[in-house]
């Protein structure tokens, strides 16, 4: 696709240095959600050029230091699921949003499209080679657009706009607000926003997720000793009602025996998590060793190696709303008989296992035992019991 092309009445403007990447990860801090309303225009081959009324929502994080902001797609028509950086005044009534900031970066072009403050002015059709020239002028005074805060609502200042509907009405087309232009050559990138009135949704408290259904541990039989756990999650709460995924995180993970939490390591399972060290798993996780119904385990139960579980294997599913989690129950599958009980894992009555730790013989505390290493675990009623453990 072409870039679309635009006349500059003016070609100065202030860009402020920020990062040259767009932010992707949901910064620290609190989460509030806003629903969003206002005007835009919009571009695209499809359709043109036309108004069209903001809608979707905006996710604010303020930062625990009283100062910091960070605001999710800025611009409804160009929303990457990108974060741009703020500062809340000091009585709290203002966000300020920097112009410059990355909001996206083009493979394609190898380019990024940063935020804009601007006015056009009379717009222009080529419906032969649909390039659209319009005279967007951004606004170098402006350096950063300002929001207020009045209760649970935030507002856009300084934006003002004219209905347009049909290509006739382009040339007397004119609005000011919050755009986009490309970094490199700062031409004007489809949309100009004005009018944005954000009102902040109630904090829902996540549902409590249904329990999974663990169906089959099976040996797959081969030299290796793979192994594969199958399952069901059915992404419904415990009165059977759809869980919310857009809104809400949906994950699992595995437990053996005693309530102990499995962890993926880098050097076995790195292929499916970037080769980090994981015990949380995404509901849906698709990649090597996992699909959305499955597991495979390396080495569990092939001859000379030690089974990491001895007699059961489970499942626990969360669910994570604005930062507040429920959990199902772990739901175990019985795969070999159960032992007898030992100093390690006998319970009695309400005892469960609080706490799982490693070390190696130095006495240092390890995450996972490589080798021969000292496993404490210690109960709900405050009691320990240590055992030598080789993996």
């Amino acid at each position: 696709m072409k870039k679309i092309t635009m006349l500059l009445a003016a070609m100065a403007v202030v860009v402020t240095a920020f990062a040259t990447e767009p932010i992707t990860e949901q910064p620290a801090g609190t989460f509030k959600n806003y629903n969003r309303e206002g005007q835009c225009v919009i571009w695209d081959y499809e359709n043109g050029f036309y108004v069209a009324y903001q809608e979707g929502k905006v996710g604010i994080v303020f930062a625990e230091d009283g100062q910091t902001v960070y605001m999710k797609n800025p611009l409804m028509a160009m929303s990457y699921d990108t974060w741009v950086k703020g500062t809340l005044s000091d009585d709290g009534t203002t966000i300020t949003i920097p112009m410059g900031q990355v909001i996206y970066h083009s493979p394609y072009y190898d380019a990024d499209v940063i935020l804009s403050w601007g006015s056009t002015s009379e717009a222009t059709i080529n419906w032969d080679t649909y390039e659209l020239e319009v005279n967007y002028t951004p606004d170098e005074t402006v350096e950063a657009a300002v929001f207020t805060i009045d209760g649970e609502t935030i507002r856009l200042e300084g934006t003002q706009g004219a209905e347009v509907l049909t290509a006739e009405d382009l040339a007397e087309f004119a609005a000011t607000g919050l755009s986009a232009i490309w970094a490199d050559n700062l031409a004007w990138v489809q949309t100009i926003e004005w009018g944005t009135k954000l009102t902040e949704i109630p904090a829902a408290q996540p549902a409590v997720p249904a329990n999974p259904e663990v169906i089959e541990w099976r040996d797959m039989g081969n030299e290796n000793g793979y192994n594969r756990l199958q399952f069901n999650i059915n992404p419904v709460d415990v009165e059977g009602n759809p869980l919310d995924i857009e809104q809400g995180q949906l994950s699992y993970s595995v437990f053996t025996d005693y309530d102990e939490l499995f962890t993926f390591t880098s050097d076995k399972y790195g292929y499916d998590f970037n080769y980090q060290d994981v015990t949380e798993v995404p509901y849906g996780q698709y990649s090597y060793n996992f699909s959305p119904e499955s597991i495979y385990f390396y080495r569990t139960n092939a001859e000379g190696y030690d089974r990491f579980f001895e007699w059961r294997i489970g499942m626990q599913v969360y669910y994570t709303v604005n930062g507040v989690r429920n959990e199902s129950e772990i739901v175990y599958l019985e795969v070999f008989p159960e032992p007898e009980p030992t100093g390690v894992n006998e319970l009695n009555g309400d005892k469960t296992v609080a706490s799982v730790r490693y070390f190696n013989m130095a006495g240092q505390e390890i995450a996972q035992p490589n080798g021969v290493a000292v496993q404490v675990t210690t109960y709900s009623d405050g009691t320990t019991s240590t055992a030598k453990v080789m993996k």
